[in-house]
């Protein structure tokens, strides 16, 4: 019999389901949820070897497909108070229950969030595959196990007083099991090295958490469904001008300023993917940004500017390994 592979099927192109000379075989992933890599087509050969048309052995595997929503993604309104998000809209979202949170799934194994998040809570409880975070309990949905934290290593400590100094606001989580995609968890898409993903002033993207939803209240109202907003990139000056006075904070090229005036993330939706078209790809969605920080809930937020941390991600990802039992 020929070896299964994970997250796939195999079909019998001729022959029976046994090991014959020159049956031959085709192996197909769970789509759309996984995608292929390697050869396709096998034939059981005298020796009795499964070999590929160029007399190979290796399997292939299947890897997730990143960037495509199970559900798509309608002009939804600001989360900021805002319109409900519908499953399977933003399969990457991922729910930090302490501290209050969100970050983005970029793999089986591994989750994009800000390093802010992670202050004094290196290793927060988490959950993927949510949308009303009232019936986890219902849904059986269990905490996510992780296994190691990365934050950039030119992210500031934290001093005493507010911090005011948000740039390198980024980190990485692994997780201890890879997690099966399906309608509610799969990965969005990493930015690629080419200059168009880099987002312009007027590029649209979507932000989505569970966040603070009333900016007026002196104890803040969390949202308990997933929320989002679509709003544009502006210029840095419109982020710095939302305060009279914003010369304590600091403004870097490692930040995207973006925002209507009236949609905007807020307290609570720290870490998630300012999310954008893949512009080779339109039906693909790419992580952006990060919700980093703000001025003021309900106009314009700074979101960590992740093609500037792309090299990193992948060095971290690539040089990782796992702990001994």
């Amino acid at each position: 019999m020929p070896d299964p592979i994970k997250h796939g099927d195999i079909v019998y192109l001729s022959g029976s389901e046994e090991t014959q000379y020159q049956t031959t075989i085709r192996y197909e992933c769970h789509k759309p949820y996984y995608s292929l890599q390697g050869k396709q087509t096998f034939q059981c050969s005298a020796s009795g070897k499964w070999v590929d048309e160029e007399g190979k052995t290796g399997l292939p595997v299947c890897d997730p497909v990143c960037g495509i929503p199970s559900r798509s993604i309608e002009a939804i309104g600001r989360i900021y108070g805002g319109m409900i998000a519908k499953e399977g809209n933003f399969p990457w979202q991922i729910y930090f229950d302490v501290p209050r949170g969100g970050g983005a799934l970029i793999s089986e194994q591994w989750i994009l969030t800000a390093a802010h998040v992670l202050d004094g809570s290196p290793y927060p409880i988490l959950y993927a595959g949510l949308f009303n975070v009232s019936q986890r309990a219902k849904s059986a949905t269990e905490p996510l196990k992780i296994v190691a934290t990365f934050i950039h290593p030119k992210w500031a400590k934290s001093g005493p007083g507010p911090r005011t100094n948000f740039n390198h606001d980024i980190a990485l989580l692994r997780l201890k099991e890879p997690l099966t995609m399906g309608p509610t968890i799969s990965p969005i898409c990493l930015p690629g090295a080419a200059s168009e993903y880099d987002p312009e002033l007027g590029t649209l993207g979507y932000i989505a958490g569970w966040g603070k939803t009333d900016a007026t209240r002196s104890t803040p109202r969390l949202s308990v469904r997933l929320r989002a907003a679509w709003i544009p990139v502006v210029n840095m000056d419109t982020c710095r001008n939302v305060k009279q006075d914003t010369s304590d904070y600091v403004f870097t090229e490692n930040m995207i300023c973006a925002g209507d005036g009236r949609q905007d993330s807020c307290q609570g939706d720290s870490g998630g993917a300012f999310a954008v078209n893949d512009p080779h790809n339109e039906t693909h969605y790419y992580v952006a940004g990060l919700v980093s920080w703000g001025p003021q809930c309900g106009t314009y937020g700074l979101y960590t500017k992740v093609a500037n941390y792309v090299d990193w991600i992948r060095k971290v990802m690539k040089e990782y390994k796992e702990p001994e039992e």
